[in-house]
């Protein structure tokens, strides 16, 4: 018998379904990127409106924009490459049928998976870079190096997911 008190338990004695590192940081990204999003859409409403109404464009909207768009796609990345969700051409099954398709899967998992962990390992050194030269955009002076990290952490995060995946251990 399970103890109310046990992790999980609810104090009726109902077992509610555990929460994984994973499951968190799917719904982390996932938040963020909808504030993200939220974002990038108040920010092109606000500079159309200023600019056909007022002949007065937002200052600094195309950097915003450019800089949104990437941390939205990086921050989707770890999203799509867990639930398997990207673009795939099956084009194995086609020629060499189901039973190699399948036994290939593995290997072109872990293929991705090192493909996104040179990504990462790229872009941090592209952001040590970034920082170091303490560039900055050219309207707004907003620091790159931030937008590289991220993309470097949520590549590396992609990778382990796909390696996991590979090796058909399920991340939690």
């Amino acid at each position: 018998m399970t103890s109310p008190n046990a992790p999980g338990v609810q104090p009726d004695g109902e077992r509610r379904p555990r929460r994984s590192l994973w499951d968190a940081l799917d719904r982390g990204l996932a938040v963020a990127g909808g504030v993200l999003l939220l974002a990038l859409t108040l920010v092109t409403c606000i500079d159309v409106v200023a600019r056909y109404a007022y002949d007065a464009p937002l200052p600094g909207a195309y950097e915003l924009t450019e800089i949104f768009l990437a941390t939205l796609v990086f921050l989707a990345l770890p999203l799509t490459t867990r639930r398997g969700e990207h673009v795939e051409v099956d084009l194995l099954d086609m020629v060499a049928g189901g039973r190699i398709a399948r036994a290939a899967r593995p290997v072109t998992g872990l293929l991705t998976a090192l493909v996104l962990a040179v990504f990462a390992w790229r872009l941090f050194v592209h952001g040590l870079r970034l920082a170091e030269d303490g560039t900055v955009t050219n309207s707004l002076s907003l620091p790159l190096a931030p937008v590289a990290f991220l993309a470097a952490v949520t590549c590396a995060i992609s990778a382990l997911s796909a390696a996991l995946q590979a090796l058909r251990v399920r991340p939690r």
